[in-house]
């Protein structure tokens, strides 16, 4: 059976969370079908070492964009009716270049991997079309829009969860069934206007690589992981900061905490205050500081979907520290494998208890690791492949 997936970015390297899922997609189809992979770039293109990783798994296709960026066409851009994350990513060039491939191509079944690239998908209705959803974008554009101060960025993301939420209902009746990262997100996506046949595979981590390895670090260290242009993760890290960190500091003054993850922007950068506080940016590989780590902790207060980072840290045997939010979509429970909280001194609180109760931080570590093992990623996906092949042979068109 022959796949074409649509992704908005190169799925390699993976190192964010939507670049992870994409890979961990795209991978597990490979071994079950013919696939070839559609990816839209601005220039330059991908590294040549980043292609050629992505076809060990399939054939790829890459879609060049050219926009003007002139005050005018950003302007005119704003007045589309295309929510800002869905035009980015396609011109009617980049539409018709992928259209003569998939008419051309013989495909059984076509995948948009995330709804900014059903543009290049809509329109082919002779073929099985499926939506993969990493989030629900309407509802994250208007948690965003509420958390940002007053500004045009905040009434540009109140727009644009508006136009998103337009889109989705507008486009998602036209597809044979979509992917879900968690059943709250499915139930969403059902009520924006998604048909019933639907499969929820949550985030993940591969087991193989997420491995306890070293003794936590002295003095200890708490640790956050995540692309840090991301809005969630520059709100978690205000939230923390301004709300958290006071109390654990005071009782711990020897505490340090290390955030990682790709471009900081300069409010993040700002927070970099060695010893105490290590921002580091883009590294080459996150493990070896989930190895040195004491705690990780997870204040956001946005998002949706299940969290990579949460089961990356519970597979390498760390404690967790999450807001609810945080934790969404993930069979935990609180005491048991994870403590949780909302308000700051409690967050605080479930802090100061692990750094105190070594008994506590062990256990914790061990009956993680045990829900990390739900979570490989090619046993997750499984279902999904199965999904693909079900939808391709029920909605086969003549």
């Amino acid at each position: 059976m022959k796949v074409a997936v649509f992704t908005p970015y190169l799925p390699y390297p993976p190192d964010t969370g939507g670049k992870i899922r994409s890979f961990y997609l795209l991978r597990a189809l490979s071994e079950r079908f013919d696939v070839h992979l559609f990816t839209p770039y601005y220039a330059p293109e991908p590294p040549a070492e980043d292609q050629e990783a992505i076809r060990q798994y399939c054939t790829l296709t890459l879609l060049p964009l050219r926009k003007r960026w002139t005050l005018r066409a950003r302007l005119q851009r704003m007045l589309s009716p295309y929510p800002r994350a869905v035009e980015h990513f396609h011109t009617p060039e980049a539409i018709h270049q992928a259209t003569s491939y998939i008419t051309k191509g013989q495909f059984d079944v076509l995948i948009a991997d995330e709804i900014c690239m059903t543009p290049y998908v809509e329109h082919l209705h002779t073929y099985p079309r499926i939506v993969a959803r990493q989030k629900v974008e309407h509802i994250y554009y208007r948690e965003v829009a509420a958390q940002h101060p007053w500004g045009a960025e905040k009434l540009a993301l109140y727009l644009d969860a508006y136009k998103m939420a337009r889109y989705e209902r507008a486009k998602m009746p036209l597809y044979d069934g979509f992917l879900a990262c968690s059943q709250d997100d499915a139930t969403a996506i059902l009520a924006s206007g998604g048909r019933s046949t639907y499969c929820v595979v949550p985030n993940g981590a591969d087991l193989s690589l997420y491995v306890p390895r070293e003794s936590p670090a002295q003095p200890p260290i708490l640790l956050y992981v995540g692309s840090m242009h991301y809005y969630p993760n520059i709100d978690a890290m205000r939230y923390f900061f301004d709300h958290i960190y006071p109390q654990v500091h005071r009782a711990h003054p020897e505490i340090r905490v290390q955030i990682v993850g790709h471009h900081p922007p300069a409010e993040i950068r700002k927070l970099h205050n060695p010893p105490h506080v290590e921002v580091t940016g883009s590294v080459p590989d996150v493990i070896p500081y989930y190895d040195r780590a004491t705690i990780f902790f997870v204040p956001l207060r946005l998002g949706g979907g299940t969290r990579l980072k949460i089961i990356e840290a519970m597979a390498m045997g760390l404690p967790v520290v999450s807001t609810r939010v945080g934790a969404e979509g993930l069979a935990v429970q609180d005491g048991e494998n994870i403590l949780l909280a909302d308000e700051p001194s409690e967050f605080a609180q479930a802090i100061l208890k692990l750094l105190d109760q070594p008994s506590l931080r062990q256990s914790l570590g061990e009956k993680g690791r045990e829900v990390a093992k739900r979570y490989d990623w090619m046993t997750l996906m499984r279902p999904f492949t199965d999904f693909v092949e079900e939808i391709a042979l029920t909605f086969r068109r003549p």
